[in-house]
């Protein structure tokens, strides 16, 4: 599911008749069923990172939430895996031996933002994953039982729509867990 013009303040508790408890919005209800539960146990929430894509705000905005729910963080970064076809065997071979190097050096990277946040929220943990970035952000998601997924999106029209693989559509739309998203404007 997707909620438009996030803003973190304005999340509040809702009960409905039957005792269950939802995360809304002023402005956005979401359904029973789809949902955040809130139950005993401490939610997780997954938030994905993308150096690129503006990475301490999209932190800062998921340890507002995190915080709100005292819920355990785990920030992705996806390194995008190089395809292996046989007329670039040998360039794949190169990557090979890099990507244990990329992974040390993103997860550097992770930490570093990380560490920005400590004195706000101590509760978050760095996780790196290697191939499609959608597919990694769902596939991590159901292997934490991730009770949401948190993503920021790029606004793009036209042909930039078209060259640019979004990430965000794609967890959306195949997400069996709830996916909070919001606009990085000026981009």
């Amino acid at each position: 599911m997707l909620i438009k013009n996030f803003k973190p303040e304005n999340f509040n508790i809702y009960s409905d008749k039957d005792g269950k408890c939802y995360i809304i919005d002023y402005f956005y209800h979401i359904e029973a069923g789809r949902g955040l539960p809130m139950t005993d146990k401490k939610l997780k929430f997954l938030v994905a990172i993308g150096f690129s894509e503006r990475p301490q705000e999209i932190l800062e905005k998921a340890v507002t939430i995190a915080r709100k729910f005292r819920a355990k963080l785990y920030a992705i970064h996806v390194i995008a895996e190089m395809p292996k076809l046989v007329f670039y065997y040998d360039t794949y071979r190169l990557w090979e031996d890099f990507r244990e190097s990329a992974v040390i050096e993103a997860m550097n990277i992770l930490k570093k933002y990380i560490s920005l946040m400590a004195e706000d929220y101590r509760d978050i943990e760095p996780v790196i994953g290697i191939g499609d970035p959608g597919d990694e952000i769902l596939k991590k998601a159901e292997e934490l039982d991730a009770d949401l997924i948190i993503m920021g999106h790029h606004l793009r029209s036209g042909f930039n729509h078209i060259l640019h693989q979004n990430s965000c559509e794609r967890v959306v739309r195949h997400s069996k867990r709830p996916v909070l998203s919001f606009n990085l404007e000026g981009d």
